[in-house]
């Protein structure tokens, strides 16, 4: 069993447990309204982890009838409802989340990153600069990522570099998707030696399976004619992540390969 799956069998007993210590005797009272509900987003926010939005919207729905307060349940339910393609709704629980806490960093970075899904960019960057500059958002490489994705998208490459770098700098190994960025920019400049350094940085520990990174690699080999790694890298991708679009994709280069 996953341990994903395992957290939330693990949390659904304990909420059973405590739902039923209310109803014998004791000396000492039950959860409370808000720890009830609190234990659902967790829940909820277990169920995400596995890629299962509909059963984190399920327990978020009983939270809610617990206590409508908790500005984090309308987070959680915005990132399931964007999960499962529902923009509008997604935005309409976020803005819910805002409005109970409105410097509620998470809420800010969710409503950014999806205003620049969107293209909305100049609804997208004042949120996500709120989020990255909250001394209280643990993830705040998140933001800055999503900054520098913007400003990327827009053509300012110098913008995007800055915050490519605050990304890495605020999250390390986790900074996946900056490093892939700033593999990117290397290699508009040219420089394929720092590229590929950069996207072998975007693929490591929590990044090991991020497919177009490792494409990334193997198209960068194959622009400096260096065909036997680029082979050896498009066969991995294709191995590795069957079924993908970055698998097709390096399959049609491998093809077309010297």
């Amino acid at each position: 069993m996953k341990p994903g799956v395992f957290q939330i069998g693990l949390l659904w007993t304990l909420l059973g447990i405590l739902l039923t210590s209310c109803a014998t005797n004791r000396p000492k009272p039950g959860p409370s309204p808000e720890e009830h509900a609190r234990l659902l987003l967790d829940v909820a926010n277990a169920a995400l982890v596995e890629n299962d939005p509909t059963s984190a919207l399920e327990a978020l729905d009983r939270a809610e009838a617990i206590d409508p307060g908790l500005a984090e349940l309308y987070n959680t339910r915005a990132l399931a409802l964007y999960v499962k393609n529902d923009a509008p709704g997604a935005i309409e629980s976020i803005q819910k989340s805002l409005k109970l806490a409105p410097e509620y960093p998470d809420a800010n970075n969710t409503y950014g990153k999806i205003l620049l899904d969107l293209g909305r960019y100049d609804e997208a960057a004042p949120l996500l600069l709120k989020a990255a500059h909250s001394p209280y958002f643990r993830e705040a490489y998140k933001s800055w990522t999503s900054l520098g994705i913007l400003y990327y998208r827009k053509g300012e490459i110098s913008k995007a570099s800055e915050d490519f770098e605050k990304a890495v700098q605020g999250g390390g190994e986790r900074a996946c998707i900056a490093y892939y960025y700033k593999g990117h920019l290397k290699l508009r400049e040219g420089d394929y030696t720092e590229a590929i350094r950069d996207y072998g940085l975007a693929t490591r520990k929590w990044c090991g399976g991020f497919a177009d990174a490792h494409l990334a690699i193997g198209i960068t080999y194959e622009r400096t004619k260096q065909y036997d790694l680029a082979r050896r890298t498009y066969l991995e991708v294709e191995q590795r992540y069957p079924n993908t679009k970055s698998a097709e994709q390096a399959v049609n280069r491998l093809k077309a390969l010297p």
